[in-house]
């Protein structure tokens, strides 16, 4: 497997207006496969979609790993062949009790078990995506990182980078 692919949830992204634009088509320009999740049409979805040209949707299906959208990633990466992954999701840092941890948790052990290193990204909402943050994702897929940013405390920080 090699490549990378760009998967989003079109929520609360800010990605439809202003330096959150430029972020996402930057970002979308050095993925070799995008995806969005499946959602309910809505103003801001339309505006991501317009952003992420030939982007797949992925649906609500199964729940193999504990939650629809780590199967989906799976089974999306899989097909295509790809080996790491930029993830943006609002939802990452939930905690499923009956995961008993957060689901950017249980997305990392379950992409890690396919071989796909990930790039999870949680967008603070007041800031949506950033030029600084799509940068970031230029770095990810210019570089094989040993270990992998961490949005968890907000500021990312790489350890090495080869």
């Amino acid at each position: 497997m090699v490549g990378l692919a760009l998967v989003a949830d079109a929520r609360r992204l800010g990605a439809s207006r202003g330096g959150g634009a430029a972020a996402l088509w930057r970002m979308s320009a050095v993925a070799n496969d995008r995806g969005l999740f499946w959602r309910p049409s809505s103003r801001e979805q339309a505006r991501v979609i317009a952003l992420l040209p030939q982007a797949r949707f992925l649906p609500p299906e199964g729940v193999e790993t504990g939650w629809w959208k780590i199967d989906a990633v799976l089974d999306f990466m899989t097909i295509r062949g790809l080996d790491r992954v930029v993830w943006l999701d609002s939802e990452l840092p939930t905690y499923d009790p009956r995961l008993g941890v957060s689901y950017r948790e249980a997305a990392e052990d379950a992409l890690a078990d396919a071989g796909i290193t990930p790039f999870l990204i949680s967008p603070d909402p007041a800031l949506g995506l950033t030029v600084g943050l799509a940068g970031l994702v230029e770095d990810f897929a210019a570089r094989r990182l040993l270990t992998l940013p961490s949005y968890r405390l907000g500021v990312p920080t790489f350890e090495a980078a080869v």
